[in-house]
């Protein structure tokens, strides 16, 4: 039986391009993750000769590890990067973090900061990561969980149903904490780990958050999303029941972020 391709990566390169000009303002997230991701390899007191960072969208987690506490040899970040050296970090363009590159037990430490959810053959992913890794060397990805941004969740449900009179696939299914860890162990990573933290982010208005995600190259790749054309006044809708349902102390609205972070051992 052939596995249903969830996800769209065709519109997702084409989503993270347009994002890659203006990322740098909205890069917020993924940076906060990063340093929580390089906190956790600095408990383990060990040093790493060659790093891989999967679907990089900058710079940053790359040369935290360069200039961190896991003294990395070396970095090599795979995105939508021209060919360069820059810092100490080996840049390479890469097509489709679904198909990574055949070099086998060559990386110690391989990382994936807030891409995991887009992949959708995840078992074969995990695959191919474990034969990149050397014997001992560790996986770590971090990944919306289930209940990632649940206001807007509702919101969109409640809108579109009142609008429209049903609805459409909107927010990205989601792989939860336990079959996160169960994924891993079933691929051979030993000792998997997985947890979960949610963040909460206090906006003006929607139309910021919504501006945010578009610009971290977040938005609705699923290949049974509506084709529906997102009106004015569907959007204006959307903004104004979340005003109405999901107000924070300042007058603007609230959205919380929940991150899933596994590990495993080769």
């Amino acid at each position: 039986m052939t596995q249903e391709i969830l996800f769209d990566r065709d519109l997702l390169r084409q989503n993270k391009a347009r994002a890659k000009k203006h990322f740098h303002q909205h890069n917020f997230l993924h940076h906060e993750i990063a340093n929580r991701i390089v906190e956790n390899v600095s408990f383990l007191n060990r040093q790493f000769s060659s790093i891989l960072e999967i679907g990089a969208s900058d710079s940053y987690l790359s040369e935290l590890f360069l200039q961190g506490p896991a003294q990395a040899g070396e970095v090599v970040a795979l995105g939508e990067f021209t060919p360069r050296l820059h810092q100490g970090v080996f840049y390479e363009f890469f097509d489709d973090a679904e198909i990574l590159p055949a070099q086998p037990q060559n990386y110690d430490l391989i990382v994936s900061n807030l891409n995991f959810h887009f992949i959708n053959q995840v078992p074969q992913f995990l695959l191919q990561v474990k034969e990149l890794l050397k014997p001992s060397g560790i996986f770590i990805a971090s990944f919306f969980g289930e209940e990632n941004l649940s206001e807007l969740a509702h919101v969109l449900h409640v809108t579109e149903n009142e609008i429209y009179g049903g609805v459409s696939p909107r927010m990205s299914p989601t792989i939860d904490v336990k079959t996160a860890a169960h994924l891993l162990q079933k691929a051979g990573f030993r000792d998997p780990t997985s947890e979960f933290s949610k963040i909460e982010v206090d906006y003006s208005d929607p139309m910021t958050l919504f501006k945010d995600l578009k610009n971290m190259g977040q938005s609705n790749v699923l290949t049974k999303r509506s084709r529906r054309f997102m009106t004015k006044n569907f959007l204006n809708k959307i903004a104004q029941n979340y005003r109405q349902m999901y107000p924070n102390a300042e007058g603007g609205v609230r959205a919380t972020f929940e991150i899933v972070t596994v590990t495993g051992w080769k």
